[in-house]
């Protein structure tokens, strides 16, 4: 209701923005010749023409907005957005109870990982786990 309510004002204010910039054409017009201190001539089909693009752009806007809104609203159909359900993936922190089990504290070979409660976390390398670590990190 309120992405209604939002968009009708948007409609409003975009016909309320092309009327005034529809009126003000031939002052635009002015500050041309000025500029190029030339005299611009603006007949009645230039001014429609000019007109009628203004018009055009903002419907395009419009409808750009609605397709953005109803592309938005078709990719989340049948998605369920829950952790368990794992749609995203369901990566999580491990807690200190799998890092025992797992991974490796302090005396185990293995590959240095962090360390967690001053302990340093390796991963063995007797694990399951495959190898493959990437690291991050400042430079220096």
């Amino acid at each position: 209701m309120i992405k209604k309510v939002c968009f009708y004002i948007f409609l409003f204010f975009c016909l309320l923005l092309n009327i005034i910039i529809d009126i003000n054409i031939k002052n635009y017009f002015k500050i041309l010749e000025n500029c190029f201190r030339k005299k611009i001539v603006l007949t009645n089909n230039l001014y429609v023409l000019i007109c009628v693009i203004i018009a055009l752009i903002s419907i395009f806007i419009v409808v750009d907005i609605l397709l953005i809104l109803y592309k938005k609203n078709d990719e989340n159909k049948g998605i369920k957005f829950k952790f368990n359900d794992g749609t995203y993936g369901t990566a999580k922190w491990m807690q200190e109870k799998d890092i025992k089990n797992v991974l490796g504290i302090n005396d185990i070979p293995g590959i240095i990982l962090g360390k967690y409660n001053g302990n340093i976390v390796k991963l063995p390398f007797e694990s399951y786990f495959n190898k493959n670590i990437c690291v991050f990190g400042s430079s220096r």
